[in-house]
């Protein structure tokens, strides 16, 4: 059995249009260029430069953890 920590794990993500945080999982982030805001319903725009470190470490994870 294998298990997916990237589907489990998870890292806030502050959305710009209602400025709170919300928790999505690191595969949502790694994986889609928009995120739906469970506050506001807006879309987060993770191209936005706002978010280029934080993509670049969610990334950087992910590969640490399939590589082990």
């Amino acid at each position: 059995m294998r298990l997916d920590t990237g589907a489990i794990f998870k890292r806030s993500i502050f959305c710009l249009a209602c400025k709170q945080e919300y928790l999505f999982t690191l595969r949502a982030i790694a994986n889609n260029v928009e995120l739906k805001c469970f506050g506001c319903g807006n879309t987060i725009d993770m191209r936005n430069r706002a978010y280029e470190s934080l993509l670049r470490e969610v990334n950087e994870t992910l590969d640490s953890i399939q590589t082990q």
